[in-house]
């Protein structure tokens, strides 16, 4: 062959690339507009939120990177796959669903997954397989991870005080404060790490791509990235709260503790990435030259064209059933809530001056109601006719720390069985104020059945909405103050909700009407 033949092969080969390149440009500018809505709460999530502000560079990074290794495309073929269609339909329906309860994380999660199953359904196996890497990286651009926050809060408050009395210094800890001789310290969100070990990740997972050849090399490094941070968010809180008590809290308590973290954390990835680039290959991204040009170009660029068109599409069918769902959907409109009657042993009394109350936005219904058994248990209901993102039953904000936040301190959340058959397991608070620590069991009505998982509740909420064409439901809370042992206040709770649990159903239903 000669260099004038060759020339010619890679202009075609080129101008392939350039068809493929034009097809998946307006696929996702088609779903982009499409699904407006959904990309909008990823950007302003972005905005609001330092700990995901990385999703800006997501997608440059994800071009760049086809980008630079765009000569390794010019000799593969483009044959569209239509079996990459039904991946597009299945995440179709993922998004729907969550879009319906408000899910926004797996609505989110679903429109990447869209994004990519179409791309994938326009080039082909061999080009898809090729750029699996980039492709997959945009789901970085999720705002997830918040979940990992109290588990991380659990272990850096835990870490730190195994490491402060190893060091000779007494300390106590109750949930996440720890109190030392020379002052009190608090593990909040920001104290998780989740910060570091997002970053870290994101890195890591470039670096891993960039430097390595090996899949277990790769696989390696980014374990590495995300133990790393772990421990070396551990070493920081440990050395800030040593730090603050070698000083007589001088140091390490203001802005400079924020400095000191992130100056940590950089030297952390300076020293990962350092050990890393021991075991560097040399990533081989070389262009082969053996392609003839009707090989080489696959499909046609009318065939690519139509492929875009089908999968803009199917893709489009999802938002139109979400709008015509949203405008289906069956409002109700109730009286106010009739507190339920006590029953023999209980009797409703005032709710005393600084008790414990949920704070939940939102709620169209609501009853605040105390009853006496010898101690006091209090009952709130918070129940939802309609809702709207941000204005939900089920969502992260938690509900423990009225106003003054000041006053009130988790200092015990886990799931316990209430030994009550018909309700099960609900989630255990307990908060305490100035002079007081109440015990707090929560839990979700929907629908007739009852749950502490928010998971479950949302898929819940899901199934009413498909079957019933509405989305209602109300949080129950009883909390009673701990003037005894935790195992008696329990049982006080127990005996209390085994007692009244048929009765607050009845009142959450009466007088409930669809419009």
């Amino acid at each position: 062959m000669t260099t004038r033949q060759l020339d010619v092969v890679l202009t075609r080969s080129e101008q392939a690339l350039w068809f493929v390149l034009g097809a998946v440009v307006f696929y996702a500018c088609g779903l982009f507009l499409i699904f407006h809505e959904t990309v909008h709460s990823m950007v302003d999530i972005w905005s609001r939120s330092q700990t995901f502000a990385h999703g800006f560079l997501v997608l440059p990074i994800s071009i760049w990177l086809l980008w630079r290794e765009r000569e390794t495309y010019y000799d593969l073929p483009a044959r569209p796959q239509p079996y990459a269609l039904l991946p597009l339909l299945i995440f179709g329906v993922i998004w729907l669903l969550a879009t319906m309860v408000d899910i926004v994380v797996l609505e989110q999660l679903a429109f990447v997954a869209i994004l990519t199953s179409g791309i994938w359904a326009i080039v082909g196996n061999v080009i898809a397989a090729r750029a699996a890497f980039p492709l997959l990286f945009l789901f970085l651009a999720v705002p997830m991870g918040s979940e990992l926050i109290p588990p991380l809060m659990s272990l850096t408050a835990a870490t730190t005080e195994i490491m402060v009395r190893a060091s000779g210094v007494p300390l106590y800890r109750e949930g996440m404060y720890l109190y030392l001789p020379t002052g009190t310290w608090s593990v909040i969100a920001e104290c998780s790490g989740v910060r570091y070990l997002i970053a870290s990740f994101t890195l890591g997972l470039i670096y891993a791509y960039l430097t390595y050849n090996s899949f277990w090399r790769r696989l390696l490094f980014v374990l590495a990235s995300i133990a790393v941070p772990i421990v070396a968010n551990s070493l920081r809180a440990y050395g800030v709260v040593m730090m603050g008590h070698l000083s007589d809290m001088r140091l390490g308590v203001g802005v400079d503790h924020l400095v000191y973290g992130w100056g940590f954390f950089g030297l952390v990835m300076v020293i990962l990435f350092w050990v890393g680039g021991f075991w560097q290959e040399e990533v081989v991204t070389t262009r082969t030259s053996s392609g003839l040009a009707q090989e080489s170009t696959g499909a046609s660029s009318v065939s690519l064209l139509a492929a875009a068109l089908i999968a803009v599409a199917l893709a489009a069918v999802w938002p139109v059933i979400a709008l015509t769902s949203d405008r289906a959907t069956t409002m109700a409109t109730a009286e106010a809530i009739s507190a339920p009657p006590p029953v023999e042993g209980w009797r409703a009394t005032a709710t005393p001056e600084g008790f414990w109350h949920p704070v939940v936005e939102g709620a169209d219904r609501k009853l605040d109601q105390m009853y006496d058994g010898r101690v006091p248990v209090a009952l709130f209901l918070r129940q939802f006719l309609t809702q709207k993102q941000g204005l939900e039953l089920v969502t992260s904000a938690e509900p423990w720390r009225p106003e003054p936040r000041q006053m009130w301190r988790v200092i015990g959340q886990r799931r316990v069985h209430t030994g009550v058959d018909s309700l099960g397991w609900v989630e255990e608070v307990q908060v305490r104020s100035a002079s007081r620590i109440y015990l707090i069991w929560s839990w979700y009505h929907i629908d007739g059945r009852n749950s502490e998982n928010p998971y479950a509740a949302k898929l819940l909420e899901a199934r009413q909405q498909l079957f019933d064409g509405r989305r209602t439901g109300a949080r129950i809370f009883v909390a009673t103050q701990i003037n005894d042992d935790l195992d008696a206040s329990r049982v006080r709770l127990t005996s209390f909700t085994s007692l009244h649990l048929a009765s607050i159903v009845d009142s959450l239903n009466h007088g409930l009407q669809a419009q």
